[in-house]
């Protein structure tokens, strides 16, 4: 198990380091307000996460501690929302339409939800 984090915690050095990187390039580009670097890599990270999944229980199957590396950590330091992602399809694909629904709609009412109360309680401690 230990080996797996440290497998993860590597990846997520690189995936969050890739995700800063790749937000600085792309935003000397993109000059307007819109969050384009965020989308790029909310879309590229689903893709690969998904990519990645499939790719690996077809073809490793065996091979846990390099998809670990390569989705939880890379792709999870990232973007989380490339997980959102995968678990809404597994979801989905299960047959759980119902449960897969639900999973959008709960991350993207609570998540937004939490970002703005988040936001407003700290305005109040720093304004106190």
């Amino acid at each position: 198990m230990l080996k797996n984090a440290f497998a993860v915690g590597c990846g997520g050095f690189i995936g969050a380091a890739a995700r800063y990187l790749f937000s600085v390039f792309v935003n000397r580009i993109n000059t307007g307000n819109f969050p384009i670097s965020t989308l790029i890599i909310n879309i590229l990270g689903s893709f690969l996460i998904g990519f990645l999944t499939q790719l690996f229980s077809s073809l490793y199957p065996s091979n846990k501690k390099l998809l670990l590396f390569l989705t939880t950590g890379i792709l999870g330091g990232f973007t989380t929302f490339s997980t959102f992602s995968l678990e809404t399809v597994n979801l989905y694909q299960s047959g759980n339409m119902l449960y897969a629904a639900l999973n959008i709609i709960f991350s993207i009412v609570f998540c937004i939800s939490g970002a703005f109360l988040g936001k407003m309680l700290a305005g109040i401690i720093a304004n106190a």
